[in-house]
This record gives C-alpha cells, sequence and structure tokens, in this order.
C-alpha cells in the first residue's frame, strides 16, 4: 500500500473513532442519573453495546476492504501505454494521443496492447456521462469507469491474455446505446505489436 493510501485509511479511522466517540457521549450524556438496575438502563447497554459491536464491525470490514478497493489497482506500478478515450453517444474513439474535446476527433484507430503490461486508460466524454467498460472474449466483465464530460478518469489495468476485448456502454445514454461499442486487441509479449 502506498504511503497516500496508507494516511487516508489512517484518517478514515480516526474520523471513524471520533464519530463512536459522539455517539458514546450522546448516549451517556441521555441516561437518568437514578435508574435501578435491570430496567431501562439496563436495555440502553444491552443497545449500546449491540451498536458498537455493529460499529466496529463496520469499521473493520470497511478497513479491510478500502485495501482492497480497485481505485488502488495497479497503482504502484507506471503503465507501459497509454490509451486515450473519448466517449460520445455512440461510439468510443479510442488513441494513442491526447484527444481535444473541444475539437471533433477523429475515427477510432485500432488499438494493439501487450499481454503482461499495465495499461492506463484516461476517458472521458464529449456529450453526456457514459459508462466504460472492458469485456473480455467470453463476456466477463473485467474493469469499469464512467466517462464524463469535463472530467478524465484514469483506469489502470493488466490483460493476462492476448485475445479480443470489447469495450460497452454500461450507462444508458441515449435511444442507441445498446449500440454504443469498441473493440481492440491484445497480443501476447513475443508478438510483433503493427499499430
Amino acid at each position: 500500500m502506498s504511503p497516500k493510501h496508507a494516511f487516508l485509511l489512517v484518517v478514515f479511522l480516526l474520523v471513524a473513532i471520533a464519530i463512536l466517540y459522539v455517539f458514546y457521549r450522546v448516549y451517556r450524556s441521555s441516561l437518568p442519573f437514578a435508574v435501578p438496575q435491570g430496567g431501562l438502563a439496563n436495555a440502553n447497554q444491552k443497545r449500546l453495546i449491540f451498536f458498537l459491536l455493529l460499529a466496529g464491525t463496520a469499521v473493520i470490514l470497511s478497513t479491510v476492504s478500502f485495501a482492497r478497493s480497485p481505485y488502488f489497482t495497479f497503482a504502484d506500478e507506471d503503465p507501459s501505454e497509454v490509451v486515450y478515450v473519448a466517449a460520445r453517444q455512440f461510439a468510443y474513439v479510442l488513441s494513442r494521443e491526447a484527444i481535444n474535446p473541444q475539437g471533433t476527433p477523429a475515427a477510432a484507430e485500432p488499438i494493439q496492447l501487450r499481454a503482461g503490461k499495465v495499461v492506463e486508460f484516461r476517458v472521458t466524454s464529449l456529450d453526456v456521462n457514459h459508462g466504460f467498460a472492458i469485456y473480455n472474449d467470453r463476456g466477463h466483465l473485467l474493469a469499469q469507469t464512467q466517462a464524463m464530460p469535463g472530467y478524465v478518469n484514469r483506469l489502470r489495468w493488466k490483460f493476462d491474455e492476448p485475445g479480443t476485448y470489447q469495450l460497452l456502454c454500461i450507462e444508458f445514454c441515449g435511444a442507441a446505446h445498446a449500440y454504443m461499442s469498441a473493440s481492440f486487441d491484445v497480443i501476447s509479449g513475443n508478438e510483433s505489436q503493427t499499430r
């Protein structure tokens, strides 16, 4: 885990502890001073214990899942290639050069990537929100991000197997949404890259 992510994890844990402390103080201040044992105080103690166990479980599960978040996949590795993606109704434009969102991008160029290398997709939209999902040749979703106007999302992925990969839009973007797709090829590391 990188130092930046470790710092975010520590901040998250400290905020969670502070929230638990505030809840505990509010709970303690709402208790009456002289309540007989076994009455309301006992029920409130059970509720407090239940809440603390529930909150503790949530913090532990969040901490464990935070480190395995897909946003940190390949974050410590430098990408060997960068592919720029501009989504528009109803097509993707892929390029090895940055795409000017103010201009009219050319048709998508054929893209070949190498298996076993980290690739960074820099994804934006030229019109409305789109989904950007990468599927393998068996139809399994590998990775996804959003394509949003005025913002570039970076998605890193390492393709283990050569083959043809499909890009599909997974956010409804208009009448021809179901037909919005593109593809690229991944070749093995020892094949020559022609494009």
